[in-house]
């Protein structure tokens, strides 16, 4: 191939690597979640774990006692109806990260999962979070990956088995 060829390819690729970014970047933005009420009597929380790069690859379950409830990837959710009442979810890695909330009937909830450095492996962390959070950032989560039916007794929604 001569240099003036691999030149022009050279600049072909660029110039289409260029747009493709671009049409990334300045996409439209998708519309919020809209997450439904809770069931009555009931209370609604919602995990989620926005998308970034680092630990991208790396899916963690959230669990309530030996119950999982579902798996948070990289820009997934999913939903959990709980009984009103204290209830202590958590996660695993090098370390355990636990968050105990007390949720009341009628409520929704939202449990934004962040991601630290530990020693050689990211950790997990849930922490409490606002619906206008949730909301700025809902619109490019999609539904986690459903749990097997036997998996989860008490889970509905997106991305969640019901009982």
């Amino acid at each position: 191939m001569t240099p003036g060829r691999r030149f022009l390819l050279s600049a072909v690729v660029a110039t289409v690597l260029t747009a493709a970014l671009a049409s990334t970047l300045y996409a439209a933005p998708r519309p919020p979640i809209d997450i439904p009420d809770p069931p009555a009597g009931k209370a609604l929380i919602v995990f989620y774990r926005k998308w970034y790069y680092p630990g991208a690859a790396v899916s963690f379950t959230v669990r309530e006692g030996k119950v999982e409830l579902g798996v948070l990837g990289a820009g997934t959710y999913f939903t959990v109806v709980a009984e009103p009442g204290l209830h202590t979810y958590t996660m695993r890695a090098e370390r355990h990260s636990d968050m105990q909330l007390v949720v009341e009937a009628d409520e929704t909830y939202y449990v934004r999962f962040d991601l630290d450095t530990g020693f050689l492996l990211y950790q997990p962390t849930l922490s409490p979070t606002q619906q206008w959070q949730f909301l700025q950032q809902s619109g490019g989560l999609k539904p986690s990956r459903p749990l097997a039916p036997s998996d989860v007794t008490n889970s509905v929604g997106a991305g969640a088995s019901t009982p």
